[in-house]
């Protein structure tokens, strides 16, 4: 299966032969991310019967554009599937040549077959709206409408060239297209699907392809992809970064159909049990590093529609798109992690302006309070509610939490030193070295000298290990020295049998935890990052397909192929994340 898809509309489960079977597009009003499960294919005719081919080859142009290309004894047939940036649609391109040395007419027939339309928030509704498909005379162009109180949305179906159509039903049409081909003769088509909240916007993106022209438009993109694509000595490792940093780029965010406002999720693809809501975590944890390094305007946008609209509810374990909660529950990574997004962000680009933001400051000036929320009367350590993975903690006192908490307010520290606010730029730095100081206090097990992995402050504690909150992260996030001996022996238990989630003896050798008991795409990205084990990242990446290299929450471990939670957007930026600052190695 391939994907591919822009900032407004994304094309999941393309089949080799380039049938799409579903569209996916993000709706404010709704809050959530609409999917049209359905069919749109190609076909071709000759003499009223379907020709068929010898050869079927497909695979992506420049990692993100789907390609297939059919080939007979009479005709070879170019398929090509495009959403260029900042376009309302897609152009199916289509090139043919008659190989043979007679005259040939043949048929090309677009089906279009919508079964359901789904809501997905988290969990997946099916909507009932009216849908009208009609035809326009003016525009040349079938549009297909869906309205319940108002229009929800309109997809229109149009071409370069002449052609005949017939609508069966409010869910399936055809659209028929005669071509005749001399002898050895090439000719081209472009087949355009435009999108909107009614018909004319919908129409409007086909108008567009044609007015600025297929081949300019798919020019400055293609030059958008070779740009943006990295060259590695793996070729396998090559795509896997490649594919999962476009993924990544445009299936975390997106602009809705209905206000054009930018929003960002943990994916537009359903295919992610948790599509079309929000995560702090997942965003700013997972998705924003790769972004921020890809698009510093982009990452300005997602931090912006972070403040702006999510901040009410910071730390809140999921939401919907419009801010408010979605799932209940506190979970102290989330509460970070827009913090340390921000603070990366400002380092990077010394956007001092964008700090003086008044939601921006009031959310820096709120924070203390928001932490002090789940604060140990005596101690400086924060509790959560729920683990990194979501399960319940079973101790309030999360150890990586806590170390993100020391980040974070090193990372406030920073920004209200460059706001030349010194007393309060002080006083997170003094309360960073206070949290330091009290998760080595309790966290640290002084006769064994390893790292749990939660705690409470009497002496109870759990060894533990999740991929989605990594004790092997603490010399990432400059906690701990490589050569501590606390994490030296942690990161031996992590990687020993006596963590009953590493998968020593299977082909892929790493971790999961109880939430997915098999091996985590990120816990290979984990690894990466820590000194000494890089090559169980790097063996784990060679070694597996996972969603047709797209990133998965778990693979199996004996056949490196999905397991658990495909089409996970947020994981697939930092895994390319943490490929590109590990290129050396791989």
């Amino acid at each position: 299966m391939f994907y591919t898809g822009n900032e407004h509309i994304c094309l999941i489960n393309i089949e080799n032969d380039l049938t799409i079977n579903g569209l996916t597009f993000l709706h404010y009003g709704l809050n959530g991310n609409l999917f049209l499960d359905c069919a749109l294919k190609q076909k071709f005719l000759f003499d009223e019967n379907e020709i068929k081919f010898d050869k079927i080859k497909s695979d992506y142009k420049n990692y993100w554009v789907p390609e297939a290309i059919f080939e007979n004894q009479d005709f070879c047939i170019n398929n090509c599937l495009f959403s260029p940036c900042g376009i309302r649609g897609f152009v199916t391109e289509i090139k043919i040549k008659n190989k043979s040395d007679e005259n040939k007419k043949i048929k090309l027939i677009r089906q279009f077959n919508l079964k359901n339309i789904f809501l997905n928030i988290n969990s997946s509704y099916i909507l009932n709206p009216e849908i009208k498909i009609k035809y326009s005379d003016w525009f040349k162009n079938i549009t297909v409408t869906a309205t319940g109180n108002g229009i929800i949305f309109s997809l229109a179906f149009g071409t370069d060239v002449p052609f005949e159509y017939k609508i069966t039903n409010n869910k399936n049409f055809i659209m028929i297209i005669e071509l005749e081909l001399k002898a050895g003769e090439n000719k081209a088509i472009n087949l355009f699907t435009g999108i909107g909240t009614e018909d004319m916007g919908a129409i409007s993106s086909n108008v567009y392809f044609q007015r600025i022209g297929v081949e300019n438009i798919y020019l400055q993109y293609e030059k958008w992809l070779i740009d943006n694509t990295e060259r590695f000595k793996n070729s396998h490792i090559e795509r896997i970064y490649n594919l999962n940093k476009f993924f990544c780029y445009f299936f975390t965010n997106g602009i809705t159909i209905d206000t054009c406002e930018p929003v960002a999720v943990t994916s537009r693809s359903p295919g992610y049990y948790v599509s079309g809501a929000y995560w702090d975590r997942d965003i700013f944890l997972w998705a924003f590093p790769l972004i921020l390094d890809m698009d510093t305007k982009k990452a300005k946008e997602i931090l912006d529609y972070g403040f702006k609209i999510q901040a009410k509810n910071f730390g809140i374990h999921s939401r919907h798109i419009n801010g408010n909660i979605l799932e209940c529950g506190f979970e102290l990574d989330e509460l970070c992690a827009p913090f340390i997004g921000l603070g990366n962000y400002i380092r990077k680009t010394k956007d001092i302006n964008f700090l003086k933001k008044q939601y921006v400051l009031d959310a820096l000036l709120t924070a203390e309070k928001k932490f002090n929320k789940y604060k140990h009367k005596k101690y400086y350590l924060y509790a959560t509610e729920l683990n990194p993975s979501d399960d319940p903690a079973v101790y309030p006192f999360n150890t990586y939490d806590n170390v993100l908490t020391w980040v974070a307010f090193k990372k406030i520290s920073y920004l209200f030193k460059l706001l030349k606010n010194k007393n309060k730029s002080s006083y997170f730095n003094k309360i960073a070295n206070m949290v330091c100081r009290d998760i080595k206090k309790f966290a640290f097990l002084k006769d064994e000298k390893i790292i749990v992995y939660e705690f409470d402050t009497y002496g109870n504690y759990r060894l533990y290990e999740e991929p989605a909150g990594s004790l092997k992260l603490l010399n990432f996030y400059g906690f701990i020295q490589k050569n501590n001996v606390y994490y030296r022996n942690t990161l031996k238990w992590i990687y020993s049998e006596k963590n009953e989630f590493f998968f020593g003896s299977s082909l892929i050798k790493e971790t999961g935890c109880a939430h997915a008991k098999y091996p985590w795409v990120l816990s290979a990205a984990n690894s990466l990052f820590t000194p000494g084990y890089e090559k169980f990242g790097s063996n784990f990446l060679k070694n597996s397909k996972m969603d047709d290299f797209i990133v998965c929450e778990s693979v199996d471990a004996n056949t490196g192929e999905v397991k658990t939670g495909k089409s996970f957007a947020t994981a697939s930026g930092f895994v390319a994340f943490a490929i590109k600052k590990n290129k050396k190695l791989l």
